[in-house]
């Protein structure tokens, strides 16, 4: 079977298509995986390092966009189609899947024009322009959440959650530190200056016995956190960018972070409780919408941006001294998990594209 993933721009989408190339690549050494996307996106580096090969093609937004700007978001568009449509005449897929960003666009509306099967990953809880544009023309619709219907129908929907990478579900080496309790603070790829801010300062006074901390903090904010935990004996390990992560995660016991969709399936699928404070300009406010699927469960805590003060963030994580609340919040967590989501999205490729 060979499969073209198309989407990126962030880790968001460029990690779940990851995943589902594992999976496919897993399922028969002869099946095969093409990505697309563009030169600028996070999928470049991310792709590469693990041998996958890809094609650049034209693309831009459209919304939130000055008028010039979206003229030539329309333009590049158009371009990205007709890069699109060399590429899968050339490749010849059985299927073709937009996993998020606009790159995502042309290459699903191609295929479908050329009558190849297309489906499409929306790992939010409100879809994004793209694929709700997409979402006519394809014949499945891959969810993460409950409740999109409102915005696909009913007809091609199927809940299957956020693929996850299978390191981040299977970690290697030694994950425990006997005796601590262990935190993991990160705001996404570049950090986030309002965790960095106050974070620390709401840890400091918790008073947890054996407290550690594992911070992202990107690159602007290192020097000032790492010089906070110092100053007030916590142990921390303070780093811009955590490259192991499934070994961060298995040597967490509680997560404090954003509500991307990537960060919600991981923390569900692993059984992880949480704090989450959603970044108050993502599209849609989806990640508050996603949060709140989590809070509403019982598996996490929710602070707006705006209210995420050390004080506010101190005493909500007065729950990190209760350890039944905690279980708790991990069990909740853990059924809302769907760590099969990349194996039942390569099912239904299969299905799409009558390979056997």
């Amino acid at each position: 079977m060979k499969v073209i993933i198309a989407g990126g721009g962030t880790g968001g989408h460029v990690f779940p298509a990851i995943s589902i190339a594992e999976e496919i690549i897993s399922r028969s050494p002869e099946n095969e995986v093409l990505f697309v996307g563009t030169k600028r996106g996070l999928e470049n580096k991310l792709v590469a390092q693990r041998g996958y090969e890809i094609k650049h093609i034209s693309s831009g937004g459209i919304v939130g966009k000055g008028i010039f700007k979206r003229v030539l978001g329309v333009f590049s568009a158009a371009v990205g189609i007709i890069q699109s449509t060399f590429i899968i005449r050339g490749f010849k897929p059985d299927a073709v899947l937009g996993v998020g960003g606009y790159v995502s666009g042309p290459v699903v509306l191609s295929a479908s024009i050329l009558r190849v099967p297309t489906a499409i990953c929306e790992q939010n809880s409100i879809p994004g322009v793209t694929n709700r544009m997409l979402s006519k023309f394809v014949t499945k619709i891959f969810t993460t959440f409950e409740g999109c219907e409102k915005f696909f129908g009913k007809d091609k929907i199927l809940v299957t959650g956020n693929p996850i990478r299978k390191e981040i579900l299977n970690p290697e080496g030694e994950l425990e530190h006997p005796g601590s309790f262990t935190c993991l603070v990160f705001g996404g790829s570049q950090g986030a200056k309002r965790l960095n801010s106050s974070v620390p300062e709401a840890l400091s006074h918790i008073g947890l016995t054996g407290l550690r901390v594992i911070h992202q903090t990107g690159a602007s904010d290192l020097k000032n956190v790492e010089d906070f935990y110092k100053e007030h004996n916590i142990s921390a390990q303070v780093l811009t960018f955590i490259d192991d992560m499934a070994g961060a995660y298995a040597r967490s016991d509680f997560v404090i972070g954003r509500a991307g969709a990537g960060t919600v399936a991981e923390i569900t699928a692993l059984g992880k409780p949480s704090l989450l404070i959603p970044f108050p300009y993502a599209t849609h406010n989806h990640q508050f919408e996603n949060a709140i699927v989590l809070e509403r469960a019982g598996a996490a805590l929710l602070i707006k941006d705006g209210e995420a003060t050390a004080k506010n963030l101190a005493q909500a994580l007065h729950v990190l001294q209760d350890k039944r609340k905690l279980k708790e919040m991990a069990l909740r967590a853990r059924e809302l998990g769907r760590p099969g989501a990349a194996a039942q999205i390569v099912d239904e490729i299969y299905k799409l594209s009558g390979a056997s």
